[in-house]
């Protein structure tokens, strides 16, 4: 069994509480048919992690689409809310009684996602987990999202902790890049969808967020 000590826990929010790739990923091909562009899902896996601007000026550009980076963005949140409209919040099973202990066991809470604020309150609210969290921020909102450390830090000072006091939990390439810049230690969710082979070297790996067990500034998986 591996021990992880820690004060303070920072959940990113896509991939981890909430099960939002699907939907995400259904929007953005569908804004793609929009342009008669057919791309297999697995072309969508490299942007997780990273700011919707950042992932439609990639997008824009690699496949020569005739809009611009906020008219694509436009057209994507149009369709990602009628696609949770349609399929609805489904949590990442295990996530939400994994902060609900953290909580219970007095760790400090943030959460650090690159989805606009509005999604985040929705989540949380819908999960009824948003007053366990002392820290919540938008890498929407930030110069630098991730990859870069930014938001990480931020949420470090926020909670009043340093790097090596803290866990991130993380499932994205891009935000595993942004924890260990931030010099925390890192929980990494391999979700067997989408990475169900990829070894990191320096993090703690996980397939499952079910059965992790929580004591008191210490997790075992």
């Amino acid at each position: 069994m591996t021990e992880i000590k820690a004060k303070a826990v920072i959940f990113d929010m896509d991939g981890v509480i909430v099960d939002s790739e699907p939907n995400i990923m259904e929007a953005k091909q569908n804004v793609l048919h929009r342009y008669g562009v057919y791309k297999p899902l697995s072309y969508h896996f490299k942007f997780m992690g990273m700011s919707f601007r950042d992932i439609w000026a990639q997008t824009r550009q690699e496949l020569d689409l005739p809009a611009s980076t906020e008219q694509l963005m436009a057209e994507y949140f149009e369709e990602v809310a009628q696609v949770r409209a349609k399929n609805g919040l489904q949590s990442i099973a295990g996530t939400v009684e994994f902060i609900k202990a953290l909580a219970q066991n007095d760790f400090k809470l943030a959460l650090a996602s690159s989805s606009p604020l509005a999604d985040i309150e929705e989540v949380l609210t819908t999960f009824g987990i948003k007053e366990l969290f002392s820290a919540v921020i938008s890498g929407a909102e930030l110069a630098h999202p991730k990859p870069a450390p930014d938001i990480f830090l931020l949420a470090m000072e926020k909670l009043g902790v340093k790097a090596a006091e803290s866990l991130v939990v993380e499932d994205s390439v891009n935000g595993v890049k942004a924890g260990l810049a931030a010099g925390a230690q890192l929980l990494v969710f391999n979700d067997p969808r989408y990475n169900p082979n990829r070894q990191i070297e320096g993090v703690n790996l996980v397939t499952t967020m079910t059965n992790l067990k929580v004591g008191p500034e210490k997790i075992s998986y």
